[in-house]
C-alpha cells in the first residue's frame, strides 16, 4: 500500500471518529523548531540545540517501553516536542502520588515530553479575523526537574536573544491512533482496557502552524507569546492560491489529490479501457526504464517516477518498444483537473482543489 492510501485512509479515520457521538479523547501536542529559525544566526548554531540533558524523564520512563530506541523515538537536534495531556494511566511506580502527574507520548515514532505549556486561541471569529493564539510556558512550583528545565528554557531564549519568528506546530489526534508502544495491552503504560486502539500515524487533524509574534509577558513563574500565522508575516502577497470554480489547482497524483491507484482516463475524461477495448494489466517491470529494453502489450501500463508522483501510461499496441512518452504509442493517464475526473478516480467525499462557489474560471 502506498503512503497516499495511507494517508487517505487515515483521514478517513480521523473523520469519523471526529463525528461520533462518544469520540476517543483527543490528544493535542506540539512541535517546536529551532533548525530554519537558526539559519544565518552568528551567535548561537540553534540548528544544534539541544536539551536531551536537561529534559525530565517522565514516569513512564525509557525502561518501560518495549523496544525503545532513544537513537529514533528522541526529538532530533533542534526540534523539542511537548504535550499537556493528562491521561489515563496505571500506577506502575512507587513514587506516583497524584494522578495530575503526566507521562510521555509516542506518535509517529517520536517522543512528545510532558510540560506545563498552554497555547489557546486557534478558533476562526466569525468576522473572518485570523486567530492570535497566546503560547503560555509556566513553572509547576511542585517538582524541581520541571521547575528546572522551565528555568533551562528562559536562560536560553535569554542567550539567543529572543525567538520571535520561532515555528510552532500543533498536531491533534485521537487517543486510540497513537503509537502502540504506549498503551497497557502493547506494555506501555495507557490504560486501555476500555476502547480497543488502533494505532496508526497517518490519523491525524490538520496541524496548525504558527509563528511566535512578540512577547507578552516574563516573570518568575510564566512566559507568554502571542503567535501569527503565516499570513500575518510581512511581505506576504494575497492569494497565493488562485480560486478556480470548476478547476482543480492540485497536481494530480501529488500532495493535495493523493490518487494512487492505476491508470483511469485521458485528459478529456475518456476511459482509457474504452478506447483501447481491453482491460489493463501492470507491464512487467511496471516501472520503466530507458534501459529495461522491454516490449509491451496493448492495455499493459508502465510508470515514470518523478519527484515522488508516479505518472502512468498504457499501451495502444503489442510489442510495444517506444518510449512511453510517444503519444503515438502510448495513452497517458491524465486528469482533466475538473469533477468529472475527481468522480472517475474517487467516491465522495472527493479530494477536489477547485472553488464551486466562486466564479473565476480557468
Amino acid at each position: 500500500m502506498s503512503i497516499n492510501s495511507n494517508e487517505q485512509i487515515g483521514t478517513k479515520k480521523i473523520s469519523t471518529e471526529s463525528f461520533k457521538l462518544n469520540p476517543s479523547a483527543l490528544i493535542t501536542l506540539y512541535e517546536f523548531d529551532f533548525r530554519n529559525f537558526g539559519i544565518n544566526r552568528d551567535d548561537i548554531d540553534l540548528a544544534e540545540l539541544s536539551f536531551s540533558n536537561e529534559i525530565p524523564i517522565p514516569y513512564n520512563n525509557s525502561q518501560s517501553l518495549p523496544n525503545y530506541d532513544s537513537a529514533n523515538i528522541d526529538s532530533p537536534l533542534g526540534i523539542l516536542r511537548f504535550h499537556n495531556m493528562a491521561i489515563n494511566f496505571e500506577n506502575t511506580s512507587s513514587n506516583l502520588n497524584s494522578h495530575s502527574l503526566f507521562n510521555q507520548i509516542i506518535w509517529q515514532g517520536k517522543r512528545y515530553v510532558p510540560f506545563p505549556i498552554l497555547i489557546e486561541g486557534f478558533e476562526m471569529m466569525a468576522r473572518g479575523t485570523l486567530p492570535k493564539p497566546k503560547l503560555t510556558f509556566t513553572s509547576q512550583n511542585q517538582i524541581e526537574s520541571y521547575d528546572n528545565f522551565f528555568i533551562k528554557i528562559k536562560n536560553t531564549i535569554r542567550s539567543i536573544g529572543d525567538i520571535i519568528g520561532l515555528e510552532i506546530n500543533r498536531k491533534r489526534t485521537f487517543l486510540k491512533y497513537l503509537d502502540a508502544v504506549n498503551f497497557k495491552s502493547k506494555g506501555g503504560i495507557i490504560n486501555d482496557d476500555d476502547f480497543i486502539i488502533d494505532p496508526d500515524p497517518y490519523a491525524q487533524l490538520n496541524p496548525d502552524i504558527y509563528y511566535i509574534d512578540r512577547k507578552l509577558k516574563e516573570n518568575k513563574n510564566v512566559l507568554q507569546y502571542e503567535l501569527s500565522s503565516v499570513l500575518d508575516l510581512e511581505n506576504i502577497k494575497l492569494p497565493l492560491r488562485t480560486l478556480y470554480s470548476e478547476a482543480c489547482s492540485f497536481d494530480y497524483r501529488g500532495e493535495g489529490c493523493g490518487y494512487a491507484s492505476g491508470p483511469v482516463a485521458n485528459d478529456k475524461d475518456e476511459v482509457i479501457s474504452s478506447l483501447l477495448g481491453t482491460g489493463l494489466s501492470a507491464g512487467n517491470p511496471a516501472l520503466w526504464e530507458k534501459s529495461n529494453n522491454q516490449a509491451y502489450s496493448k492495455g499493459q501500463y508502465v510508470y515514470v517516477e518523478l519527484d515522488e508522483i508516479q505518472y502512468f501510461f498504457v499501451s495502444k499496441i503489442n510489442n510495444n518498444l517506444y518510449s512511453p512518452f510517444n503519444s503515438n504509442y502510448w495513452i497517458a493517464d491524465q486528469c482533466s483537473k475538473r469533477l468529472k475526473g475527481c468522480r472517475k478516480r474517487f467516491n465522495s467525499p472527493l479530494p477536489f482543489g477547485g472553488f464551486p462557489a466562486t466564479s473565476k474560471e480557468l
